[in-house]
């Protein structure tokens, strides 16, 4: 459901065609002159901003400012009064979108207090059931084990590409770090299998339908169901996405039932949301380049991050401390190659999608932006990629960059909640300067793939070159020079056969040997020529008449 949408601001010289039709209640943006006489004050934060998202700012150093302050509450009062319906509001942008008639709104571009008024597209019927609650979740009582040696099952090859596994074996699965995400609907996530686990844990939150303005989001689309289950789905040795543990709130911002400019404010609206809550990490598998009502469409021009409502708004999301991910598009092989919006948004991370040899796939939208800005920013697995299918623990294959976006913001999450003192600044410089075309990016990969597994230890995750000390596995250490892999190791048989293998993430054999050692000694076992063995988490497994033990193994650039 990757969209192509854009809008085109209209100055108030064009609105003659659009007042000069019959009373019919459209979609408006109004934007205001200022915040004068606010009872907000950047002084009392706690009364718009949630404790959360003020300890985020604080620990990035960022200040609560004007952009921050909701839009004045009488501004919003007289906008009723002349009759126009509220849909949403900005505080970022100081902006309201409402629902009118044409009457209503040329009166409203004559308030002293208003700026602009622009069409934003029509007011659609809603065509959804009344909401129902959430449905009550049956146990699973069989559920088929993926094949491999991995515990993230059918997930582990796209998981793989990003360096997850490593995060996954150190602990690190999003726990303690909250995402929302933004699509056009999560249809049965309450009820689908894979999402048990977060839902359990209280990890699950219905946040907020921006379309129809209520609760409802389990609805309308199945897109989102898709999005979520990449990052959230946990049924070990079967699925596993990239941030099981984290905590996930929805929020419908796509309308299905067309393509228009008013899904931008939505998108800011939820975004704004995300943050008085306290996210930290937002994931929008959305883009905006072409509407219904084609002179509404975005031109090339407009993708400089400062012109279309979405942009501006995303802009100013980045600078609050969040991480933002956006799929790049899906038009790479189209007649329009380009990104959308908001993924031309400054310090918005546009991604593109791979095929899992890591070449782009050649659907994945391309940059650079208008005033030459080069995007996409990163890449994520996006082609074949596994996801929940519509009910119970079914999968399915999807291809897409709204695939690639939350493959990306998951593997993030997982990175974060190893550091979590760390600010979003902080793990985007390390996965950015890891990525395997951060000294030579381009307007096709952008940056390239990121590598999780390095960024970790690049953060100071707790291997160093000198060896890694867990007391339940061991010491371990892994000399390049000499393509050797050395254990020191506590026998537990004595002059027994042992039977050593090295595996990788996916349970892919490396290298294996047979040696005996004493019982209750200290013993080095060491694997020699080891060709080739990339940065990344490896497994010894050991054998011998006793049974079978796993030990880690983190290799180091």
């Amino acid at each position: 459901m990757m969209k192509k949408v854009i809008a085109v601001l209209f100055a108030a010289v064009c609105w003659l065609p659009i007042f000069s039709q019959q009373p019919v209640r459209v979609k408006w943006w109004v934007e205001f002159s200022d915040k004068n006489n606010s009872p907000f004050c950047t002084c009392s934060p706690a009364e718009f901003l949630s404790a959360r998202a003020l300890e985020r700012r604080a620990r990035a150093g960022i200040s609560v400012d004007e952009n921050d302050l909701p839009v004045n509450p009488e501004y919003l009062q007289v906008l009723r009064a002349e009759g126009a319906v509220l849909h949403n509001t900005s505080r970022w942008l100081n902006a309201a979108a409402v629902i009118a008639d044409s009457a209503t709104a040329k009166r409203l571009i004559k308030l002293p207090f208003v700026r602009k008024v622009q069409y934003v597209g029509p007011d659609i019927p809603v065509k959804n059931p009344p909401n129902r609650p959430p449905k009550k979740r049956v146990p699973l009582e069989e559920v088929p084990i993926g094949q491999g040696a991995s515990v993230a099952g059918f997930a582990s090859l796209q998981n793989s590409l990003l360096g997850v596994p490593l995060l996954h074996a150190v602990g690190s699965k999003g726990n303690g770090i909250w995402v929302a995400v933004m699509d056009g609907g999560f249809t049965d996530a309450d009820t689908i299998s894979l999402f048990d686990s977060v839902a359990i844990q209280g990890k699950l939150y219905e946040g907020w339908d921006f379309v129809e303005r209520d609760g409802g989001v389990f609805e309308s689309a199945a897109h989102g169901t898709s999005v979520l289950s990449v990052m959230a789905g946990n049924l070990p040795g079967y699925f596993v996405g990239t941030a099981p543990e984290a905590t996930y709130f929805l929020l419908k911002t796509e309308d299905t039932g067309g393509e228009f400019p008013i899904e931008e404010a939505n998108w800011i609206a939820a975004a704004e949301w995300a943050d008085s809550i306290g996210a930290d990490i937002i994931n929008a598998s959305l883009g905006y380049t072409v509407f219904n009502d084609t002179t509404l469409s975005h031109t090339y021009g407009v993708l400089d991050g400062r012109t279309a409502i979405g942009s501006r708004g995303a802009a100013i999301a980045a600078t609050k401390g969040m991480i933002i991910c956006n799929s790049a598009g899906n038009a790479g092989d189209e007649a329009w190659t380009y990104i959308g919006v908001p993924s031309d948004a400054p310090g918005v991370l546009s991604v593109g999608a791979v095929e899992f040899n890591g070449e782009r796939a050649s659907f994945s939208s391309q940059g650079p932006t208008a005033d030459g800005r080069i995007k996409p920013d990163l890449v994520a697995p996006g082609a074949m990629v596994v996801v929940a299918g519509a009910t119970g623990a079914e999968l399915e294959i999807s291809n897409g960059t709204s695939i690639a976006s939350p493959m990306l913001a998951g593997a993030l999450a997982g990175l974060w909640s190893a550091f979590p003192e760390k600010t979003a600044t902080e793990i985007l410089d390390a996965v950015f300067a890891g990525a395997d075309q951060a000294d030579a990016p381009d307007t096709l990969r952008g940056y390239g793939l990121p590598d999780m597994a390095g960024a970790w230890l690049t953060l100071g995750g707790y291997l160093n070159k000198n060896g890694f000390n867990n007391a339940r596995d061991g010491f371990f250490a892994f000399d390049r020079d000499l393509k050797e892999l050395s254990f020191l190791l506590l026998g537990n048989v004595d002059l027994a056969p042992v039977q050593l293998d090295l595996v990788d993430c996916l349970g892919h054999p490396v290298k294996n040997k047979v040696v005996e050692w004493r019982s209750n000694t200290l013993t080095v076992l060491t694997l020699t020529e080891i060709q080739g063995l990339h940065p990344g988490y490896y497994q010894l497994v050991i054998t011998d008449e006793t049974g079978t033990k796993r030990l880690a193994a983190l290799v180091w650039p």
